[in-house]
């Protein structure tokens, strides 16, 4: 633990030194060094970067847990009932590499501007990463193992606590690793339109007002709110592990 926190601490030193070194070659408006943006933090709390982190936090919460979910239920049930898979599976195979970007416009069409439309395109690109990861994760587990349980009288209930829930969830926490950078990437993305709040927002913002101390700031809270989401999923992982 000791080991990881020195290796952080010195990669942000070093990302700091080459920041303020490629700010001072530049010498440009369009990269000031990292005093003059942390100078401008201040003024973001005015500005209620408290109250566009929680929405942006919600955005989250609600896209990744649903896509979670649902993913992680309909991956069960791939992963456990070949009829299910084979029919599922082709599905999957044709809409996973559609470009789900590309679908914003006409999920706003359908679904407005509101927070729904920010949602939905978080579901849409991480539900089906969940779906096959956790289906891969139960087709690994080895068919013995289930005759063990079965040799054993065990319920049904029993065989998926057991065997079939630790597979899956370790796939979740896998995946969730995975999607978390292309989720908050989707939502930086979604909030530039039809809302007045969230990180994406305030960046583009402060962009479009050629404050750029302001949009540097924003994007190293934005940052930041990422590796703390990625420290505790990898913390959940590391919990699962031991117990």
């Amino acid at each position: 633990m000791k080991k990881r926190v020195r290796g952080l601490v010195v990669a942000v030193i070093i990302l700091h030194i080459i920041w303020w070194g490629a700010s001072l070659l530049l010498n440009k408006e369009i990269l000031p060094g990292p005093l003059k943006v942390y100078e401008t933090f201040p003024k973001l709390i005015e500005n209620q970067l408290g109250w566009h982190i929680l929405v942006s936090l919600r955005r989250m919460a609600i896209g990744m847990g649903s896509a979670l979910m649902l993913g992680g239920i309909v991956g069960i049930l791939m992963g456990r009932f070949s009829k299910v898979n084979h029919f599922l599976d082709p599905i999957i195979y044709l809409t996973y590499p559609i470009p789900k970007l590309a679908l914003l416009p006409m999920i706003m069409l359908l679904f407005g501007l509101g927070e729904l439309s920010k949602i939905l395109l978080i579901i849409l690109i991480v539900f089906p990463q969940v779906v096959l990861s956790v289906r891969d994760a139960i087709l690994q587990i080895p068919k013995p193992l289930y005759d063990v349980y079965e040799c054993m009288n065990a319920s049904r209930w029993s065989i998926f606590k057991l065997v079939t829930f630790p597979a899956s969830l370790g796939a979740l926490l896998s995946t969730s690793r995975v999607s978390l950078g292309t989720a908050i990437s989707v939502l930086f993305f979604t909030e530039n339109y039809g809302t007045e709040y969230g990180m994406g927002h305030i960046i583009m913002d402060a962009w479009l007002r050629m404050d750029y101390p302001q949009m540097y700031g924003a994007i190293l809270t934005l940052s930041l709110v990422g590796f703390l989401l990625f420290s505790l999923i990898d913390m959940m992982g590391r919990l699962l592990k031991k117990g």
